[in-house]
């Protein structure tokens, strides 16, 4: 029996926006608006500074943030809006924000691989494959989600990841009027050129995928604990990135670029790169 194709999703932007972003929107399947701060300040006393970054799914989006950790960051997502699962570790939690009720905040410690998105969607597909049992109601499955997302250290990392990643995607990986050896390299990799830039992005900005996952090879007989599974996939992520990180260097490729970046955050950015550690 065929499975009903899903609506569309429909982006849309807050109305008002959160103060100081800009929205960039999505579409397709995994339609998503960011919600980016746009401003360089960094008052870290007020808790709803402009560092945080939010993140609307609509409807049948299937957006994901996909299984990743970081390294030099604790991240903070904190759910106002709809149902949300986060996987976080080796646990998957379904978490629930209706009208009225605490909005929860889920801590991600430096090095925990998380994953999180809609879900109505991760319910669907383990629907008839063993999934948990929830509390969410059918009203609250189908509600847009709404998630905040900042880090500690407040700096400008998420904000600058998040604005160039986007410009990396909706633009195509861009290089069309760059130098000779970015075009050569655009040529050979082909398909592949929109992932190296992403690669790039990743590892200057502390947000290391996880490429494959082990999935417990030694579980039966116990000679792979999870720890060594875990120190593989690691392992993977830094070789590929480091790869990307010195083919990038050769030829002038950086994570942050000024064409990608709101003016304010691109002049603090080069401020702190120039003025060093």
């Amino acid at each position: 029996m065929r499975t009903k194709p899903l609506p569309e999703p429909i982006p849309k932007a807050l109305h008002p926006l959160p103060k100081s972003t800009s929205p960039i929107l999505r579409t397709g399947s995994s339609a998503v608006v960011y919600h980016i701060p746009t401003t360089s300040t960094t008052d870290t006393s007020d808790d709803n500074n402009n560092l945080k970054t939010t993140i609307l799914l609509p409807r049948y989006s299937t957006w994901s943030s996909g299984l990743h950790f970081h390294a030099t960051h604790t991240e903070y997502i904190r759910l106002v809006r709809g149902a949300i699962y986060v996987r976080l570790g080796s646990r998957t939690m379904v978490l629930t924000c209706e009208e009225g009720e605490e909005e929860k905040v889920v801590t991600v410690p430096k090095y925990v691989r998380h994953d999180w998105g809609r879900a109505e969607w991760y319910l669907r597909q383990r629907r008839g494959v063993g999934g948990r049992r929830h509390d969410a109601s059918p009203e609250v499955l189908g509600e847009d989600v709404v998630v905040e997302e900042w880090t500690d250290p407040r700096d400008l990392m998420k904000p600058l990841f998040f604005w160039n990643l986007n410009g990396v995607i909706l633009n195509d990986g861009g290089g069309e009027s760059a130098g000779l050896a970015v075009r050569m390299v655009r040529w050979m990799l082909g398909n592949w050129w929109v992932p190296f830039q992403l690669f790039v992005i990743f590892r200057e900005l502390d947000n290391f995928p996880i490429f494959f996952e082990v999935l417990h090879l030694g579980e039966e007989d116990g000679v792979i604990p999870e720890c060594v599974e875990h120190a593989i996939e690691y392992m993977v992520t830094y070789s590929v990135l480091f790869v990307a990180h010195v083919l990038a260097g050769h030829i002038g490729i950086r994570a942050v670029s000024e064409d990608r970046t709101p003016k304010d955050l691109w002049a603090e950015w080069r401020n702190r790169e120039i003025a060093g550690p």
